[in-house]
């Protein structure tokens, strides 16, 4: 049950400062992101040399946000979208989160954009990301894609903060997801806002106990969004709490 840090945890530090940051907590994997976060990935630049600045704090990229495709303009958009697919792979990620603009637009394009990655051998997994008031916020909403699109290479991020958000458990999600699930996002909630770990609503010893039923066997990306704002050992905190508790390791 593998901790993964997200930046999101420290949104308004560079890049140069939440590698260390994050490294100093126990942290050995990070998703990036290429906006809404401080330390969003420059996809005009040259991934080796983010690799290499990773690994210097003992971090590795193990999963990564490609750009939204969008219906106004699908084929410009999708080729942004593959040209960031490859950029993830020789950033050495595994995990790749597709993302489109409707639930229209990604039953349109994600099979094409799954053979794509099979046709250039990039080697990833592709999930796809419900989020509170996006295309996908509900179960609902990754049933109707799952069922149009039909086919197995499409995976999913059950994301637990986002589900609780738009009124949704963790199980609902867990139990229609099942198989699918490649990744988790943690967030503790209440009220519907992110609160410090083991102060919210969201039963996470239950959780990680599910998933472990369930044989799943992936990564668990760490999200906190105080609103205003974290610290360190306020990254610490959630981690302590989701090994402690929960048997999580880094």
């Amino acid at each position: 049950m593998s901790l993964v840090a997200s930046p999101v945890c420290l949104r308004t530090l560079p890049l140069g400062d939440v590698l260390p940051a994050l490294a100093s907590v126990g942290f050995r994997k990070f998703e990036a992101f290429t906006g809404f976060v401080s330390s969003a990935l420059d996809l005009g630049a040259d991934p080796a040399a983010y690799r290499a600045q990773a690994q210097r704090h003992g971090l590795r990229f193990s999963s990564f946000h490609l750009p939204r495709v969008t219906a106004a303009d699908v084929e410009a958009t999708m080729r942004d979208a593959l040209a960031a697919a490859r950029f993830a792979r020789d950033l050495g990620a595994a995990i790749v989160i597709y993302k489109a603009d409707a639930r229209d637009t990604y039953v349109r394009t994600a099979r094409r954009f799954l053979d794509a990655v099979d046709e250039h051998r990039l080697g990833l997994t592709t999930v796809i990301q419900n989020h509170a008031g996006s295309a996908i916020a509900s179960v609902d909403d990754y049933r109707a894609i799952f069922d149009a699109v039909r086919d197995a290479r499409l995976k999913a991020i059950l994301e637990v903060g986002h589900f609780h958000q738009a009124g949704f458990t963790w199980r609902q999600g867990l139990d229609y997801l099942a198989d699918r699930v490649a990744l988790v996002h943690l967030k503790d909630m209440k009220a519907g806002k992110s609160v410090p770990y083991g102060t919210g609503e969201v039963d996470f010893p239950a959780l990680f106990d599910a998933l472990r039923a369930r044989g799943y066997a992936g990564d668990h990306v760490v999200e906190l969004e105080s609103p205003g704002g974290n610290s360190v050992d306020d990254v610490r905190a959630a981690v302590n709490y989701l090994r402690s508790r929960c048997g999580a390791t880094l």
